[in-house]
């Protein structure tokens, strides 16, 4: 049925909301199902494990040397295999990771200066496994326990994120990404909640996933929007615990904290725009010979369209408009965004699968997150690809963005 919104725009119901949902799940699930049956058919050399970092060459990477920089408890100082440029986090996820670094006999791998091997430890390997399992369980539970429909509806859901190609890649990487999007997800579905004790969870939650990833943080300007400041000022509390506490299980105790914020410098400087998720990045994905000023031109553009994004949100007509675009936010604007990144997206595409209601361009933002969902990557590895979807879901909440103060001030003059 088709019908005019206040806006004029026409807009789409879908058949009880069950249509978008079910094309992502048949989607998303269908690619992996077709992902596994070419690991078997193709063997060792299939085109499926493109979807992994290097093929499985840097296999855990984000986990294993992560283990060797805190295993000496003065992470900041560490020089070992990568340099301070990799040394630039907040101290939770080292203060983590540091206990695994008890599973195993580090010595033969500080002489070696190398810890990728360290997988092969077999205590080490089995409780990595145990809490990989209990991430994955808990993540698919939030996800469950968000998504609307039938009972199958939500587990088929949750089921197909679980599978889809950017948590498979942050799987093999090992990294955090995974219970930070736990963190935030929480926070987003439940800081609104009728329950007291969920909402101060949820405020407890972005404190947490800010204190393993620092730019998390910006979805605090939700509680901002809401003018929620006893919130704003409670969750302020717990990022400040959170993320300074842990400095003194290291070396150093809180002079740690200078170090921390010298080795965010080299990493900026290390990692360039032209990786991962960023706006240049899809750029260079499309026109790879473009002049080098455009990684500034575009650095800036990115930034304009940032505030746009942030500026705009509020005034947008849907919850998962105003969380895709933070979330979009916290993808494209860091100077090195990496694909698992898209995580981040995740808590978007369960509340925009919740609604009912669409307008047309909600056709294009479904595409886009099967394609940023879609496992057999190599199909469309220049041109269908998570480049063109974040390309594609920024533009539409731009130009929504638009729309919405257009819509404001002929409000205003009427």
């Amino acid at each position: 049925m088709m019908k005019a919104s206040n806006g004029g725009l026409l807009r789409y119901r879908s058949d009880r909301g069950k249509l978008f949902r079910r094309i992502f799940i048949v989607v998303t699930l269908t690619s992996f199902l077709l992902w596994l049956m070419g690991i078997f058919l193709s063997g060792q050399a299939s085109k499926q494990f493109q979807i992994f970092w290097g093929e499985c060459g840097d296999f855990l990477a984000d986990t294993l040397n992560v283990v060797g920089y805190s295993s000496q408890r003065d992470v900041y100082r560490n020089t070992m295999y990568t340099g301070l440029a990799e040394k630039a986090y907040p101290p939770l996820s080292y203060m983590f990771f540091y206990f695994f670094s008890r599973l195993v006999n580090m010595q033969p791998y500080y002489e070696q200066n190398r810890f990728l091997g360290m997988y092969t430890e077999p205590r080490f390997l089995t409780i990595l496994i145990i809490v990989m399992i209990i991430q994955m369980i808990s993540v698919y539970e939030l996800f469950r326990t968000a998504s609307a429909g039938s009972d199958l509806e939500k587990r088929l859901l949750a089921g197909s994120l679980i599978v889809s190609a950017p948590m498979l890649f942050s799987i093999e990487r090992g990294n955090t990404i995974i219970a930070t999007v736990f963190f935030l997800g929480f926070f987003i579905f439940f800081n609104g909640s009728k329950s007291m004790v969920c909402r101060e969870l949820a405020l407890i939650a972005l404190a947490a996933a800010a204190a393993f990833k620092i730019t998390p943080a910006v979805f605090g300007i939700l509680l901002v929007y809401r003018r929620s400041w006893k919130e704003v000022l409670r969750i302020v509390i717990y990022g400040i615990l959170l993320f300074f506490l842990p400095f003194l299980f290291f070396r150093g105790g809180l002079s740690n904290v200078s170090l921390m914020i010298q080795n965010v410098k080299i990493h900026l400087t290390a990692y360039s725009s032209a990786d991962g998720c960023t706006l240049f990045a899809a750029l260079l994905n499309y026109f790879p010979n473009v002049p080098a000023i455009m990684e500034t031109v575009m650095t800036w553009c990115t930034r304009v369209m940032c505030l746009v994004l942030l500026i705009s949100a509020p005034f947008f007509g849907k919850n998962w408009e105003r969380v895709l675009a933070v979330s979009l936010v916290l993808i494209i604007l860091p100077s090195h965004s990496g694909y698992y990144n898209i995580l981040y997206l995740f808590p978007a595409v369960i509340l925009f699968l919740n609604e009912r209601e669409h307008d047309i361009s909600s056709w294009f933002i479904l595409f886009c997150f099967m394609i940023i969902c879609f496992d057999m990557v190599w199909i469309g590895q220049k041109i269908l690809n998570y480049h063109l979807a974040v390309v594609v879901l920024v533009a539409i909440l731009l130009v929504k963005s638009l729309v919405s103060w257009i819509e404001r001030l002929n409000h205003r003059a009427s």
